[in-house]
């Protein structure tokens, strides 16, 4: 059987001017996504490392709650974690457990009048240590509660 030939080789040019244009708007684009928002994605991390550093330590439920604040802010001072993460830790005690819970909400404008909004919700809950970082109570109970 022979070879076939190219029909032409106008089939065989490659990808056109707007073709490359495309690829590179959408390159482009989610370069933007992942420079505005991919900060945000970093300090949640460092957010649960923390809440997992502090997890590991002996006696966090005999720790005061500036002693907690205090750990919390050296961990997040050292990997430069700033903002509402850092503004937004609660403590929280029980009867048998202490509940720490970093929940924060970011707005990061991405271009002209759009807007992405993050949430964030990390808990420690000294009972349950080993179930670090993923909210177990939903704090909206709490905050109802406060307002009668």
């Amino acid at each position: 059987m022979a070879l076939q030939q190219p029909r032409s080789l106008a089939a065989q040019r490659g990808m056109s001017y707007w073709g490359w244009l495309f690829v590179i708007a959408v390159f482009g684009f989610g370069l933007t996504i992942v420079s505005k928002l991919g900060p945000a994605y970093v300090d949640a991390h460092f957010v649960e490392e923390g809440l997992q550093t502090l997890s590991k330590q002996s006696g966090v439920r005999d720790m005061s709650n500036s002693e907690i604040k205090r750990e919390l802010d050296r961990f997040f001072t050292i990997n430069n974690v700033r903002g509402e993460p850092a503004k937004a830790v609660k403590i929280i005690r029980g009867a048998d457990s202490t509940l720490v819970s970093i929940n924060y909400e970011l707005r990061q404008p991405l271009f002209h009048n759009v807007d992405v909004v993050m949430k964030f919700d990390k808990q420690l809950n000294t009972a349950k240590p080993e179930l670090c970082c993923e909210p177990l109570v939903d704090l909206e109970q709490f905050r109802k509660r406060d307002e009668y």
